[in-house]
């Protein structure tokens, strides 16, 4: 590598063991090392594990300094910094931002892609890549902020047949928000949009800790789920299904419990 360099290393979506041969490679050789976890949460110990991999500190930066961008491209202009951020890097808009800012100022930049969440719940699940509709955030609701966009996204999707992706809220004060919350709150804004979409017996695939030891799925009804608590490791997704192919439905069914 050379000055006036920036790379995003993705580390994939389990642990420091996701990283790829050239992620690692890039790490080594790199003169400053950086962090962030905020955008998916990594398992405890990942960074302090690869830390001990490559025998030099990593700098752990809060979302204000990610975003904030000048502390990484302070670096980045005098010396080859690397930012490691967990999953797939481009996925999040944060680090693509990052990314248009390092070459407006003249800055290398590099990518080292990685698994992503995307990807790798549409594989667990079984359902077919090409019958997504738009993915949407499920975001927590509090008192005086009920976002309805997740349920706008999921009844769109249904109305052309397709499955929707639902990446769930992971907010620094209430944390990662679990199936179950997921689930009850799904409920909930039937309850608003009275579009009869969103029912008790209405099935989704839940999915959670993909890709580590712990990890656990299933495809069974939201009134199940959203009585559940502390059965699935997060962070986590749930996907609602919409038409199925037979071999979708034969593998939903080796899913449920």
């Amino acid at each position: 590598m050379k000055k006036g360099m920036l790379t995003l290393v993705g580390l994939g979506i389990s642990d420091e063991k996701g990283i790829s041969l050239a992620g690692l490679e890039v790490l080594k050789s790199s003169g400053k090392i950086f962090a962030e976890s905020y955008t998916s949460l990594l398992p405890e110990g990942t960074l302090e594990r690869l830390e001990k991999l490559l025998g030099k500190p990593i700098g752990i930066l809060d979302r204000q300094q990610v975003e904030g961008e000048k502390t990484i491209l302070d670096s980045a202009s005098s010396v080859p910094t690397a930012l490691v951020v967990s999953g797939d890097p481009m996925i999040a808009t944060t680090h693509v931002s990052l990314v248009l800012a390092a070459r407006k100022l003249g800055i290398a930049t590099e990518i080292i892609h990685a698994a992503s969440i995307l990807t790798a719940a549409i594989g667990e699940s079984g359902l077919q890549a090409y019958k997504f509709g738009k993915t949407v955030t499920l975001a927590y609701w509090r008192e005086n902020y009920k976002p309805m966009a997740a349920y706008d996204v999921i009844a769109e999707n249904l109305s052309r047949g397709l499955h929707t992706l639902l990446l769930l809220d992971i907010d620094e004060k209430l944390g990662p928000m679990s199936p179950s919350e997921a689930a009850r709150l799904l409920l909930e804004m039937e309850k608003e949009g009275k579009k009869s979409i969103l029912l008790l017996q209405t099935k989704a695939v839940f999915l959670g800790g993909i890709g580590r030891a712990d990890g656990k799925k299933a495809y069974l009804p939201l009134g199940d789920a959203s009585e559940s608590h502390g059965a699935y490791p997060t962070p986590a997704v749930l996907i609602l299904p919409g038409r199925l192919h037979f071999l979708e439905e034969e593998f939903l069914a080796s899913l449920e419990g």
